[in-house]
């Protein structure tokens, strides 16, 4: 039976504190709670252990100075649009109707677009220096930790796994289009998507075990603040956790979109070309079910490369990490190159945020259908506000 016992982080200095909790929200790595010292060895301690290993390049100035930029102010500029515009992503496809499996599919994606933006607003926010050393009852950067990050590290996993959901789903209308639709139904995707939330959801609940918030004491700043604590023996719980969520979901997500889309665009280029040749000349159905094609394959192409792009730097960040095992240990022992690290990771969730907000200029650009739907909204709403206006204007008149 697993030991409960909770460690408190009363000991240590506050600047080893407060890395434990950077590099806790940014990579989601575990801390192992040391007599003496709490948290994880900067690249100068880690050189003493190892004389051979080379010096971090970014120093923890550089780093903090990356983390203010990257966070506090980059990340709430492309969320705040994100969130807005995934907003509109949901009531569109809701006006599209959401009998459609593909309708329902776009429509889950800007939840969770939705979701994981909102939780980065939360996170830019317990990173705001005026914010974490005001007068709350609590350290911002520990608190983060179980109530953004690994919340945004949950719904961006979702969002990997709709995008790869989408790109099947279309790979199928290709190459089998007869029997997708008695495959995939309106019920049947409905189905799938609940269960990959519910999944993803509950494969993070380890996590809420093993780490849990509580008041315990801060002595350079001699307050009692809440923020998280740990139980004894979780390192098993917490490993198998990290492979899964930062390991196997992001790269079955990207090697399923890679090989759909490319499958995907083979068939449709050689159906494409059989098209033209088997309809008769003057006939111009060809050149408009090309066309049709043709935007299909741009808007899954233009999408792939969006999510690959985006999810790039974490993914090959965390695969360095389980690949340099037992270099790069989950305790924070013996970390190289802990600010380069975290620096790529502030960077990531960028890419990440960018990834959830631009699907609006996509669906613009490459759906006539979902164009049309947007265009009559918004110019219903004008034309309420311009009525609006006017019955004011009379009124004052």
């Amino acid at each position: 039976m697993m030991n409960a016992t909770f460690n408190n982080d009363v000991t240590g200095d506050y600047h080893s504190v407060q890395m434990t909790s950077w590099m806790q929200n940014i990579s989601n790595f575990p801390v192992t709670e040391m007599q003496g010292h709490t948290g994880y060895r900067n690249d100068h301690e880690h050189n003493v252990l190892d004389p051979h290993a080379r010096p971090d390049p970014i120093s923890d100035s550089a780093r903090e100075v990356f983390e203010l930029i990257n966070y506090v102010i980059i990340c709430p500029c492309i969320t705040l649009f994100g969130i807005v515009a995934n907003v509109i992503n949901m009531v569109v496809y809701a006006k599209m109707g959401l009998t459609d499996p593909v309708n329902i599919t776009l429509f889950s994606l800007a939840i969770s677009d939705l979701l994981s933006l909102i939780t980065l607003v939360w996170h830019a926010i317990c990173y705001n220096p005026l914010f974490r050393y005001s007068d709350i009852p609590f350290e911002s950067v520990e608190v983060d930790f179980l109530t953004a990050g690994w919340p945004h590290l949950i719904f961006s996993r979702i969002t990997s796994c709709l995008t790869a959901f989408i790109t099947v789903e279309r790979c199928l209308c290709v190459t089998i289009p007869l029997k997708v639709k008695l495959l995939l139904t309106a019920r049947r995707t409905r189905i799938l998507i609940l269960g990959m939330y519910f999944v993803l959801i509950t494969s993070s609940c380890p996590i809420y075990y093993t780490t849990r918030l509580d008041w315990k004491f801060y002595p350079s700043r001699n307050r009692t603040l809440l923020g998280h604590v740990f139980i004894e023996n979780r390192e098993t719980i917490e490993r198998v956790s990290f492979a899964l969520n930062n390991v196997f979901i992001p790269m079955a997500s990207f090697a399923t979109v890679a090989i759909c889309t490319g499958i995907l665009v083979h068939k449709l280029r050689v159906k494409s070309k059989w098209r033209e040749s088997t309809t008769a000349p003057g006939v111009g159905s060809s050149k408009n079910t090309s066309l049709r094609d043709q935007r299909i394959v741009q808007m899954v192409i233009f999408l792939s490369a969006i999510f690959i792009v985006c999810f790039l730097p974490t993914t090959v960040a965390f695969l360095a990490a389980a690949a340099m095992q037992p270099v790069y240990k989950l305790d924070g022992t013996g970390v190289m190159h802990l600010n380069s690290f975290i620096v790529t990771l502030t960077f990531s969730f960028i890419l990440e945020s960018i990834n959830s907000s631009v699907n609006i200029f996509v669906y613009l650009k490459m759906s006539s259908r979902y164009k049309q739907v947007f265009n009559q909204l918004f110019r219903k709403v004008g034309a309420e506000q311009g009525k609006c206006a006017t019955i004011t204007s009379q009124k004052t008149t």
